[in-house]
């Protein structure tokens, strides 16, 4: 659907260009399907051949992802804002043509519509450039916390002698839980597991 059309506001705009964006270990604390995290388990056998992390239950709590939240949350509030402010202004100009449309000739009706399409265009455009620098700073933001993830599950991967260590996070079916390394991971990241559980949602 066209985000800019007769009627449409600022909240139509924050919809479609924010909305798909949001999503992830940023956004959203609770991921839908994210098994809770409650207490430590047991390491798997060194040498096992093959074990598992969840990123998606390690990301949103890891240290550093409350602040880069926060920021990530203060970028998109201010693209929102200029989102906003062009949804008001180009609802500006049709709401004026309407009224002044009786008034005109067919070229001055012409003119007047070419005006709000090329500015219907530019801020198609604008919405884009936006939505793609909200993606850029949020990989940028999350670079740093994943790195240190990743760090710290290969220092137990060695540790362990373990040969592979899969994601579920990207998708399996079926996994034994008794192969998951997930607490160990948010353990030795500094995660209280204690103060985890007790929140809501975990």
């Amino acid at each position: 659907m066209n985000w800019i059309h007769r009627g449409a506001g600022p909240a139509a705009m924050r919809a479609l260009a924010l909305g798909s964006l949001l999503a992830g270990p940023l956004a959203g604390q609770d991921a839908p399907g994210t098994p809770p995290v409650l207490e430590a388990v047991p390491l798997p056998p060194a040498g096992t051949p093959i074990v598992y992390v969840n990123t998606q239950a390690i990301l949103p709590v890891a240290p550093g992802a409350d602040s880069a939240g926060a920021a990530f949350q203060r970028v998109s509030d201010e693209f929102e804002s200029e989102l906003d402010s062009l949804a008001v202004e180009i609802n500006s100009l049709i709401n004026t043509y309407q009224q002044q449309q009786s008034l005109l000739d067919p070229a001055g009706r012409q003119q007047k519509e070419q005006e709000i399409r090329d500015r219907q265009q530019q801020a198609t455009t604008r919405q884009q450039e936006l939505m793609g620098e909200l993606d850029r700073r949020r990989a940028a933001l999350l670079e740093p916390i994943v790195v240190r993830v990743n760090e710290v599950i290969e220092e137990i991967r060695a540790e362990y002698g373990y040969s592979i260590v899969l994601d579920i996070a990207a998708g399996v079916v079926a996994a034994d839980t008794s192969l998951d390394i997930t607490t160990a991971v948010l353990e030795r990241l500094g995660v209280d597991l204690a103060t985890l559980s007790a929140q809501p949602g975990t």
